[in-house]
């Protein structure tokens, strides 16, 4: 009877299992020496180009992901800010 009971979870359970080891499976052949070439390979999958990076571009990126740290850092403070004006608790991310 507590098998009938419980279906629903050991139905999520075994859902949640199978879509683990499909998700782990998915890029299992990407890293073959003859994929590139082939246009005709297995399950008609184009082949992945590496692309180029030079200096200039890295650096471009360098320079965008400060920039976007800094503004989420600024947007932060103020809410921090607003939050203390406001008289709402600040709640502080648990350090993991």
């Amino acid at each position: 009877m507590s098998f009938l009971k419980n279906w629903k979870l050991i139905l999520a359970s075994l859902t949640l299992a199978l879509f683990t080891a499909c998700a782990g499976s998915s890029g299992g052949g990407s890293d073959e020496g003859g994929a590139e070439g082939s246009a005709g390979g297995a399950g008609g999958k184009a082949a992945v180009q590496k692309e180029h990076i030079d200096e200039n571009k890295l650096k471009k990126n360098e320079d965008e992901a400060m920039a976007i740290t800094e503004e989420n850092h600024k947007l932060r403070k103020e809410i921090f800010e607003a939050k203390n004006k406001l008289g709402i608790p600040v709640e502080r991310p648990d350090a993991e």
